[in-house]
């Protein structure tokens, strides 16, 4: 969100503003995914595809997770923001592309280089203005902001907001630790809307785990990314089926784009009926 109000804020207001998950994208299509590709550039490739950097040009791109960048992919990366010019995989020919870059990441870069698992000339070349933002847990005057934020971007009814918007639960959340920040809070947030209640936030991941059948010896990573995967299937499941298996209808009712959703399902396994 502090992405995105900087590009409101800004002179390329009135221009695209892309997001690119650089850790939730295999390896093999995220230069795709920035630069695009020509048709039969590679296995699959069956049609010509416009990549990020070229549909945000004159706006801004917002790498997030940009600690998850494969090392093969950044010396590529970093070719585009010193010449900034792109040239789409199985094209020989570059193209001039104007696009401000916003990176984020939880890791420590400086770390991540010392490490030899992230590129020195790309972290100086992105570390121009760093700006740190304080963990959510600290913010306890934005809760009331987000949670009405985030419930109207997850597609809650003005009936199901009012339950989750209460001074009580507002309170509540701000006793919680968030490690994951504010998309902890959007899961959060989305489990009470599965779940037609207001959940004690110690009672989300039990709810999760005795769900999705999640081992508690394992690791909280593990066990939260496992969670997370299953109610993203379910989600997804039951969207499609209540808006008859189409896409357009049902990702404007989750008030989310059609490639990302199509990406869900992909990942879960699950096909538009």
């Amino acid at each position: 969100r502090a992405a995105e109000a900087i590009h409101k804020g800004s002179g390329r207001a009135k221009k695209p503003f892309l997001v690119v998950d650089c850790g939730a994208i295999p390896t093999n299509l995220l230069e795709s995914e920035l630069f695009g590709h020509e048709r039969h550039a590679f296995t699959g490739a069956g049609e010509r595809r416009i990549g990020a950097f070229e549909e945000a040009s004159g706006g801004t791109i917002f790498l997030d997770e940009i600690g998850e960048m494969p090392l093969e992919v950044q010396p590529k990366l970093l070719r585009v923001l010193e010449s900034k010019e792109i040239r789409r995989l199985g094209s020989n020919q570059h193209q001039k592309v104007d696009v401000r870059i916003i990176a984020a990441t939880n890791r420590d870069l400086r770390r991540e280089v010392n490490e030899g698992r992230f590129r020195a000339d790309l972290y100086f070349r992105l570390a121009v203005l760093r700006i740190a933002l304080p963990p959510l847990r600290a913010r306890h005057e934005d809760f009331p902001m987000l949670v009405d934020e985030l419930l109207s971007q997850i597609g809650a009814t003005p009936e199901q907001a009012e339950g989750l918007r209460s001074t009580e639960l507002v309170k509540e959340l701000r006793r919680g630790a968030w490690p994951g920040n504010v998309r902890e809070l959007r899961n959060y947030l989305e489990r009470c809307l599965v779940y037609q209640e207001p959940l004690p936030i110690g009672e989300v991941e039990e709810r999760a785990a005795r769900s999705s059948g999640i081992d508690a010896s394992l690791p909280y990573a593990e066990a939260r990314r496992r969670a997370i995967d299953a109610f993203e299937k379910e989600y997804v499941r039951a969207l499609f089926e209540s808006h008859g298996g189409k896409v357009a209808a049902a990702a404007s009712a989750a008030q989310t784009g059609r490639v990302y959703l199509y990406k869900l399902a992909r990942r879960h396994g699950i096909k538009p009926t």
